[in-house]
């Protein structure tokens, strides 16, 4: 066996918990981890982010960890998430949360034990009431439906009364509920919402209801041979059905024809992907896009010409590239195409590779038949910040070339080269169980049963809708009032080949679909809802929206992100409002999301003001958890939420991530001023685990993220990262417990212009794993002033610092021991103390107290 196999299968049995591995070579493999940086596009490689990727199994003793540190924190973390976040989970929701702690493999707890420590009853039982055709009771304004017929006749029901009765200027407004009966609502059609049903609830009070986009198919099964002599089920489908780009068969999804082989809803990196060398196809495009600079007020005086992040840093001009390469974006304009920034001199310039060289090298099966004409590629952008996906220009050449053709949007950051990468929609590939194949010339549907000598079902589904209701109000006459609860969303076909823009300067690329997408709304509840097996986001918020409530719901098997919230800005203003403004999400489980695009969270923002976003457990993701793309306007508040198990496939990112590379002018900071400072946005009483590739910290504050309070977190395995420019980043009374951020440290942070503008780091306790790791590493790009003691723009103090032996490095202008750096004045009230005299359990209780501390405090 080489020794890329052996890493390979080692990893894969550490990410799958198998308990047969041995403690003593797995901690070995661990040992270097917390102190890996960042991976650059020159050094990736596959087998390096998968040692990274495998840290998140546990850490152990070669670490610098307690060995009984990983079983501590687990079982709190399953206490805490099941009895103080959300008491009122269900059995099945505490088994998914104790099995994605792994406490049975790596604790070895019983489940029954610990589920009854915590179990709540849950009453099955419901009222029933007879059901009758959709009629408009005046006198109780409940239209009570039971098929698809009926609910969209209650719709136009209410439609109609709302012209003969003005509901929204009314002082007591007239509401109408629909109530529905218990059943699967299969839509041929979205569902539309307008300002003409304001003030309306929707909800399931007598048993489980399913809103669903799928289509139900009877078929025929029949024998049948593929290209390469596989037998197979096949039958004939409706050609009014399209292409099938997704299946669900007896309730599951069913795999599209792939290479390699995987199971996309089970399987995380690296299987299912091609991980040997692969050449790429250059790019290419030209720099011709139109660059528009907008100067905006109050920014920060950073940039300049030793800025290497181009004259204005990430500050400065509000800046785009218009048309060009950014043609194929929705609209055709980006941060990424035009050359300051981040973008570094073109470095970054928005681009992708036009195919992937000798494919046949990597693909056994090759060459296909039709040349593979009507294959889909997804592949990894190398560093692993997002996957691209990209139909085939044609069929492949002669020399074994895939071209690409339409696609390339989902991802901003430009590059050159695919990393590790997958084909899909091939014949030849169908050899798998619970594959299929859509011949969509021959309306053929091919399956292999995933049950051995048993036939597939007479009936399958075909997501069919990307999108299942729209709520359609506008500016001057929004949809108001409406409240949607207790119903099942399933039945939405992928979105990633939709149109796709770059949301503001963040790495993301977004289409403005969901399964249920609200734009020109107030005062929209989604409650006690199920989102799940869905191919695209599940909620998007597109536009003006205010006050729109996410509460009580939960997220699970997505293609994509859970809740995506994307505003509108012209020309780096958003004074007009056209933006999500006091969204609340509250209460919410978010899990097993990323399924087809993995730059995907539980909460992603862009242009977006004043979110609220409590008392949420999220975990189980390819990247972060929750996604800032932007500080537009701020006034964020991220408190009493747990996040754990992020960047399951990913790297150079956090549990949490942010970015703030644009700058965007609006009044939120007091109410009247036009101003490129935003309000300060809260991060606060967090609970996050950075495990897996998480290798950012708990917060990745990356370029240019600014105007952040941090305060009462238990960060573990996270520090603060405050190196990449950006300003006002402010930690306060956190616990970071074997901190780390590209390597041990506390602190990776900046020596700012100013106090004004200073970053802080002040009664903190951090934990650091070995002896002579960072408390603080200050660095400074050229516009900044050396580092010194004498000459600290960094608010510091009052911190208990915990290492080995009371070790500890400072690294400001120079490096010094901690005991040099106390003398120097320079720190305040901080401390540096042994960590031997830490338990597991005492470090555990010193991060519960943090939790438990007032706000503000």
């Amino acid at each position: 066996m080489n020794l890329l196999c052996f890493l390979t299968l080692a990893i894969l049995i550490a990410l799958t918990g198998a308990s047969a591995t041995n403690n003593g070579d797995r901690n070995r493999q661990h040992a270097n981890i917390m102190h890996t940086k960042y991976i650059s596009d020159a050094e990736y490689s596959s087998e390096a982010l998968v040692k990274m990727l495998a840290r998140g199994h546990h850490f152990g003793p070669l670490d610098g960890v307690p060995a009984d540190f990983e079983c501590s924190w687990r079982k709190a973390a399953y206490e805490y998430a099941t009895t103080k976040l959300l008491s009122s989970m269900t059995d099945k929701q505490r088994n998914d949360v104790f099995d994605s702690l792994e406490l049975k493999a790596l604790c070895d707890a019983n489940r029954e034990e610990m589920l009854r420590h915590t179990r709540e009853a849950v009453s099955s039982e419901f009222h029933r009431k007879k059901f009758m055709h959709a009629h408009d009771d005046k006198k109780s304004n409940i239209l009570l439906v039971s098929t698809v017929a009926e609910l969209l006749q209650a719709l136009d029901i209410i439609a109609d009364r709302s012209k003969n009765i003005s509901n929204r200027a009314h002082k007591s407004p007239v509401v109408s509920r629909i109530q529905i009966a218990p059943g699967v609502y299969r839509l041929r059609s979205p569902m539309i919402l307008g300002p003409e049903h304001s003030n309306t609830v929707i909800e399931a009070p007598f048993g489980s209801v399913t809103i669903t986009g799928n289509r139900l198919v009877n078929v025929t099964w029949s024998e049948y041979k593929t290209n390469r002599g596989i037998a197979v089920s096949a039958a004939m489908v409706p050609a009014d059905l399209g292409v099938i780009d997704s299946l669900r068969v007896n309730g599951y999804r069913a795999t599209r024809a792939r290479y390699p082989n995987a199971d996309p809803v089970r399987d995380v990196f690296p299987t299912g992907w091609v991980t040997g060398k692969s050449g790429s196809i250059p790019p290419n495009f030209a720099f011709n896009t139109q660059v528009v600079n907008v100067e905006l007020p109050h920014v920060y005086p950073g940039g300049g010409a030793s800025d290497p992040y181009g004259p204005h840093g990430f500050a400065g001009d509000y800046r785009i590239g218009v048309g060009g390469m950014c043609s194929k974006l929705t609209p055709p304009e980006s941060y990424w195409c035009q050359p300051d920034g981040r973008v570094a001199n073109k470095t970054f310039f928005y681009r992708t590779p036009a195919g992937i060289r000798n494919a046949t090298a990597h693909l056994p099966n090759a060459p296909y038949a039709d040349g593979g004409v009507d294959a889909t590629v997804f592949y990894w952008r190398p560093g692993h910040w997002f996957t691209i996906m990209y139909e085939l220009a044609g069929p492949m050449n002669t020399s074994g070339d895939l071209l690409f053709g339409k696609g390339g949007f989902q991802g901003a950051e430009g590059h050159d080269t695919v990393a590790e990468w997958y084909i899909e929609n091939v014949e030849e590939e169908l050899d798998f169980p619970n594959e299929f194949y859509h011949d969509a010339a021959n309306n053929r549907l091919l399956y292999i049963s995933n049950v051995t000598g048993q036939s597939p079902p007479s009936s399958v589904e075909v997501p069919a809708l990307t999108e299942l209701i729209i709520f359609n109000g506008t500016r001057t006459s929004p949809t108001v009032n409406v409240s949607i609860s207790g119903i099942e969303f399933t039945g939405q076909r992928p979105t990633y080949m939709e149109p796709h823009g770059h949301p503001s300067g963040g790495d993301w690329g977004l289409e403005r679909l969901g399964a249920v997408r609200l734009r020109n709304t107030e005062n929209v509840t989604i409650s006690d809802c199920l989102f799940d097996k869905l191919d695209g986001n599940a909620i998007f918020l597109d536009g003006y929206n205010r006050h729109a409530t996410i509460t009580h719901n939960e997220f699970v098997s997505l293609g994509a992100s859970a809740i995506a919230l994307w505003g509108y800005e012209t020309r780096g203003y958003g004074t007009d409002g056209n933006q999500p403004r006091f969204t609340v999400v509250t209460e919410n489980i978010c899990h097993e999301i990323g399924i087809y695009q993995k730059q995907s969270s539980c909460f992603f923002q862009a242009v977006s003001v004043q979110s609220t976003i409590r008392n949420n457990l999220f975990y189980n993701g390819p990247r972060a958890m929750v996604n800032f793309n932007d500080n537009f306007g701020g006034g964020h508040d991220l408190g009493y939420n747990m996040l754990y198990n992020s960047c399951r496939e990913s790297s150079d990112h956090g549990a949490f991530n942010s970015w703030d590379r644009q700058p965007y002018a609006t009044k939120v900071l007091d109410g009247v001023t036009v101003s490129a400072q935003p309000a300060y946005s809260k991060l606060h009483h967090n609970w996050i685990v950075a495990n897996y590739a998480a290798n950012g910290g708990c917060y990745d504050n990356d370029d240019g993220s600014s105007w952040y309070l941090e305060e009462q977190n238990f960060c573990i395995y996270g520090g603060v990262k405050s190196n990449f420019e950006g300003h006002n980043k402010r930690a306060t009374n956190n616990l970071h417990a074997f901190a780390s951020v590209y390597g041990d440290r506390c602190l990776g942070g900046l020596n700012q212009i100013n106090d004004y503008y200073a970053d802080g780091y002040a009664n903190n306790t951090c934990i650091l794993a070995n002896a002579g790791d960072n408390y603080l590493a200050i660095s400074q790009p050229g516009q900044l002033a050396p580092c010194t003691p004498a000459n600290l723009h960094l608010l510091t103090g009052g911190n208990t610092i915990y290492a080995p032996n009371a070790s500890v490095t400072v690294r400001c202008g120079t490096t010094m021991t901690g005991e040099e750096w106390l003398a120097s004045g320079a720190d305040k009230g901080t401390v540096i103390k042994d960590s031997a005299q830490l338990s597991s359990d005492k470090i555990v209780a010193i991060g519960m107290s943090y939790l438990a501390m007032p706000e503000n405090a």
